[in-house]
This record gives structure tokens, sequence and C-alpha cells, in this order.
């Protein structure tokens, strides 16, 4: 199954890319120092943005009301209480992924409207720049919440850094002869 995902990652990182490079869109950016496809309404932005936002966020969506819908109708008949409680922590887990989806998106919001300012005119010279930095700034966030998400790295992380340190040091002092 592993082998199969792995395999599964390389043929969607393979179709992402293709209608980039098949095109011709890729152009190097001098301004922003980068090669990058650029944002002008073209196939190719629209299939990038439907197939990395869309497709993806719309299946979390899909199975997080899935999800909620299946627990508040376990909930109304008579079920073994391991099955409702498993299904409450899947909806907890799924819950979690909806909130760091949500941070990307919010903070994903410059790179967005810098593609949407390219459908109609020239983007800013530092467009890039300006929307790596918020990709920068939710990935902190995402790492906060991850933290806050798991309990154990949690207090492992609390437990380190309200331990108080008591290494005793030793010195040595040589003499040195000056003459």
């Amino acid at each position: 199954v592993q082998g199969f995902l792995i395999g599964l990652t390389w043929v969607s990182a393979f179709i992402s890319a293709l209608p980039n490079v098949v095109t011709g869109e890729i152009q190097y950016n001098a301004d922003n120092q980068i090669c990058e496809t650029p944002f002008h309404l073209s196939f190719v932005i629209i299939y990038n943005i439907v197939y990395v936002y869309f497709i993806p966020l719309n299946g979390i969506m899909f199975i997080y009301v899935k999800l909620i819908l299946y627990v508040k109708e376990i909930n109304k008949r008579v079920t073994p209480v391991n099955t409702v409680s498993r299904a409450q922590r899947e909806l907890k887990m799924v819950h979690r992924i909806v909130i760091l989806v949500s941070i990307l998106l919010i903070l994903g919001i410059p790179y967005i409207t810098f593609i949407f300012i390219g459908f109609f005119t020239e983007p800013p010279k530092y467009h890039f720049r300006i929307a790596f930095t918020f990709v920068n700034i939710s990935l902190l966030f995402i790492m906060i919440t991850l933290f806050q998400f798991t309990d154990p790295v949690k207090t492992y992380i609390i437990k380190k850094l309200k331990r108080q340190s008591n290494i005793v040091a030793t010195t040595t002092m040589q003499m040195i002869e000056v003459r």
C-alpha cells in the first residue's frame, strides 16, 4: 500500500507539472529571480488552480461533511460505545485537518490575489516574494497548530522547557608564564 501511495504521489507530481512543461509557459522572472509560470489567463493557470487547490480542498471538505453526518446518525441509534467514540475521534482528527487547511487558505490569499491580478493586468514587481512571505508565515502557523494538536509532543517540550538545569561545570585555570 505504501509503495502504491508513493507511486501515486510521483504520478500526481508529473501530472501537475506536465502542462507547464509541454506548453512552454515557464519563464524566468528577473525581478523575483525565479523561473515561474507568469500569471495571466491561460489553461495552465486554471489547470493548476483546480488541480492543486480545488480538488484536494473539496475532497477534504466532502470527507469532513460525510463524517459529521455519520457521527450524528450513529448517535441517534443504539450502537456500541466504542463505535461512537472511534467515530468521534475520527471527526476530531478531520476537524484538525480542516483547521490546518483553513490556515493555509487564509494565508494563501495574497498568492491567489496576485493570480487574479495577473488575469487582468501585470502583477506588482515583487509579487512572488510577497506571496512567498505569506506562505512561510502559514508554515509557521501550521507548525504551531500541530504543536497544539499533538499532546505527547506538547507535554514533552513543556517538560523540557520547565526543567531546571542543575548542571555543574568545573573550570580549570592554567598559569601561563610570561617572559
